[in-house]
């Protein structure tokens, strides 16, 4: 192996272990799943969208682009920073990214909820979701279903399904 490769190859490794620890992995969804999403939620001007784990923003930026209000919440640090960046080079307006826990924020004045997270954390969203949100909320979930909830409908993305359920 070749000396100059040292110092990259840690670096990586200490990037995905420090992710993997923080109970999710950056995955990028594909823009077509994430048009697929917000269309699936019917989402509309002025509403405002939270994505839960929002990763590079790319949901939220997209979401502003059709003239909703986009809330990014990821907890990750390097996520985040990268997000911010794709925001700068986007000039998207009507986003805020939050670096936050997503059990810490409130989600009462959210229209859609959408998330791309592992099957344990769709389980734990599933009370904090009845608690919070109010009638009427769509939710979207790619790729994992929430345990106990009835999705209203549901398409194929990619490799994986998505999920539509409605409050």
């Amino acid at each position: 192996m070749n000396e100059w490769l040292i110092i990259p190859a840690f670096f990586c490794a200490w990037f995905v272990i420090k992710l993997r620890g923080e109970q999710g992995f950056f995955v990028p969804l594909s823009m077509g799943t994430v048009r697929a999403m917000l269309r699936m939620a019917k989402v509309k001007r002025g509403e405002k969208l939270y994505d839960l784990g929002s990763g590079d923003g790319r949901t939220v930026i997209e979401a502003a682009r059709m003239g909703a209000i986009g809330v990014g919440i990821e907890y990750s640090i390097p996520v985040h920073m990268l997000a911010k960046i794709r925001l700068a080079l986007s000039g998207a307006r009507g986003v805020t990214l939050m670096r936050k826990d997503l059990f810490k924020i409130k989600l009462d004045d959210a229209d859609v909820v959408t998330f791309y997270l592992t099957p344990k954390l769709a389980k734990m969203l599933g009370p904090k979701f009845r608690r919070e949100l109010k009638k009427g909320t769509r939710v979207v979930s790619a790729a994992h279903e929430i345990p106990g909830w009835a999705p209203v409908e549901k398409i194929k993305t990619g490799h994986f399904w998505t999920y539509l359920y409605k409050l």
